[in-house]
């Protein structure tokens, strides 16, 4: 199993594609502050603008759960047009607005599917008495790339952020940030093992690529009202949201002030999906005849 690894990322660290995810990571996150800072300046100069995004600030607040708006969006604190610009605020913002997520999407359905094209899987499971563990072997390497790109974003975010508005960036709770960033590496993870079930699913990184952008982008908002609305009807007493139970609905929520409940959820749906799919990955390699 440890060979397996090493050989999955050797074949990682040695892609192209690797590199050029961890270089749009860096991109992305000096884009999003880049795009926070014109957001902030917008506030500023239009009163009546910062009141509104205060407003729904608040309204997002006080809601326990909200249905999720297609696209992704990160919207500013309109308090941090003139006070501090906490480090962990900022961080919450981006991760949760899911554009991480979707750079995971796009590297795990690109790296399962040349596992599969380049005769890798072929070479090496008829060696194996077990060809589950190839699917172990890959999101393990995914499990290094991914945690690179978490804390590459958060170093990128934050020194952005002093730039930009140099000691105005305060740091609160240490722990927090790392709480949060565990949390949203688990659901991440989750995201890619679903994307390498997809992949050796449909023998296709188109597809299941697709499928975790759509998720992303929040496509799925009126299916999941759909669903909402008739679990309602079954049960009036059940106040059913499917938006806490699927990665893209956590991982929107899973922010840096969320509650105990938030959060211990967050954990079991990343854990759930984690071990799922990695599960039904491994039945179906074991079952599939490898050409």
């Amino acid at each position: 199993m440890f060979n397996l690894i090493k050989m999955d990322l050797y074949r990682m660290f040695h892609s192209v594609s690797t590199w050029v995810i961890l270089l749009l990571t860096v991109g992305v996150a000096v884009f999003c502050i880049a795009a926070t800072n014109i957001d902030i300046e917008l506030m500023a100069e239009d009163p009546q603008y910062a009141e509104e995004m205060l407003d729904e600030t608040e309204e997002e607040e006080a809601a326990a759960s909200q249905e999720l708006q297609l696209g992704i969006s990160a919207e500013s604190d309109p308090h941090w047009i003139y006070g501090d610009i906490d480090a962990g605020d900022l961080l919450s913002i981006e991760i949760k607005s899911g554009i991480v997520t979707l750079l995971v999407v796009i590297f795990a359905a690109i790296f399962a599917n040349a596992a599969q094209k380049n005769g890798y899987i072929k070479n090496v499971a008829g060696q194996l008495p077990d060809r589950g563990m190839l699917v172990l072997s890959q999101l393990a390497a995914m499990a290094v790339q991914i945690l690179l790109m978490i804390l590459i974003f958060a170093a990128v975010v934050v020194a952005s952020g002093m730039i930009f508005w140099g000691d105005r960036v305060s740091f609160g709770s240490v722990s927090d940030i790392l709480r949060l960033l565990g949390i949203q590496y688990l659901l991440n993870m989750g995201f890619a093992a679903l994307i390498l079930f997809l992949t050796i699913l449909t023998k296709s990184s188109a597809f299941s690529m697709t499928a975790g952008i759509f998720m992303i982008l929040r496509v799925l908002t009126p299916v999941y009202s759909i669903i909402n609305r008739a679990v309602g009807q079954i049960s009036s007493s059940w106040k059913f949201d499917i938006n806490s139970y699927v990665l893209e609905g956590n991982i929107n929520m899973a922010g840096i002030d969320a509650s105990a409940e938030i959060l211990i959820r967050a954990v079991v749906v990343g854990a759930v999906f984690l071990i799922l799919s990695t599960v039904f990955a491994m039945l179906i390699l074991k079952k599939r005849d490898v050409r």
